[in-house]
């Protein structure tokens, strides 16, 4: 028991570890796959994927996958619970146990969070969205006034 609990530590570590580099040095931060898949001559821990078939995805890609969640985020496309779900598993590949403790919150409240059960303070829900670069706000109600105040910027097609 006390094995697979400090391969869990080890493994958040590593994650953490990994997305400090991203956050720090985005242009010269690299996934190493051998890294994850546990097959090479590495001595890092093997981070628990959410499935072994699911094989990791290269920095710009996850970038691009990241975006495309958060753009349907933003447009009510997905709920809090599926875009929180969705970047937990297709940009990070982790399982609940993993990113719960990356995140520092339990995996009953991260599975909460991701299934739309129960009401959680804005501490717990930025907890929760930290790794991705994502804090709890206000929107406009109205997707067509999001899409024109974007649109007015600059930002979106």
């Amino acid at each position: 028991m006390s094995t697979k609990k400090s391969t869990l530590n080890e493994s958040a570590k590593a994650t953490v570890a990994r997305l400090k580099a991203n956050r720090i040095q985005p242009s010269q931060a690299q996934f190493d796959d051998r890294d994850v898949m546990g097959n090479g001559a590495s001595n890092s821990p093997k981070i628990q994927r959410v499935s072994k078939n699911k094989t990791p995805v290269d920095a710009a890609e996850r970038k691009n996958v990241a975006n495309k969640i958060i753009k349907q985020l933003l447009f009510g496309e997905l709920t809090q619970g599926q875009a929180l779900k969705a970047l937990r598993i297709n940009v990070l590949g982790l399982k609940q146990d993993v990113y719960a403790k990356l995140v520092d919150i339990s995996r009953k409240t991260l599975s909460d969070i991701e299934n739309d059960r129960g009401s959680y303070k804005t501490d717990i829900l930025n907890k929760a969205f930290k790794p991705f670069g994502l804090r709890v706000g206000l929107l406009p109600s109205s997707t067509n006034a999001l899409r024109s105040l974007l649109q007015s910027d600059g930002t979106t097609n």
